[in-house]
């Protein structure tokens, strides 16, 4: 079985190609990332350590009182602030849960201080 590269961009998957070097060039042209077997691999700068690439799903529990769980329903850049500009920490997959204290800005403040992409419902929904 070969290997596909899946571009994203936000969060949303682009195009599957069945070469780096291709997913490479539009990733270029669409300011975009590229993915295979749920690691980002381009562009290196903006992948996180290994340990923290593995996408795990987290058990399901109580929110503590303050938070709110949601489900993932695209794979997800989580970033240290609230921005497009901001520096990507790793990445969670579709249907992952997660803890969030609040919205900031159309982004989901999670409980670790950490941020992804919310635009009113789009990547997320609460559970």
């Amino acid at each position: 079985m070969s290997k596909t590269y899946t571009v994203v961009k936000d969060g949303t998957e682009l195009k599957e190609l069945k070469t780096l070097a291709a997913a490479k060039k539009v990733a270029d042209a669409e300011a975009a990332e590229v993915y295979c077997e749920g690691e980002c691999v381009y562009p290196e700068a903006v992948a996180a350590p290994v340990e923290e690439r593995h996408v795990v799903v987290e058990k399901p529990s109580q929110p503590d009182e303050g938070e709110t769980k949601y489900r993932l329903t695209a794979l997800m850049n989580v970033r240290k602030k609230p921005s497009m500009d901001a520096q990507i920490l790793y990445t969670r997959a579709a249907g992952t849960e997660v803890r969030v204290l609040g919205i900031v800005n159309d982004w989901l403040h999670l409980t670790n201080d950490t941020y992804i992409l919310y635009e009113g419902g789009k990547w997320a929904v609460k559970i």
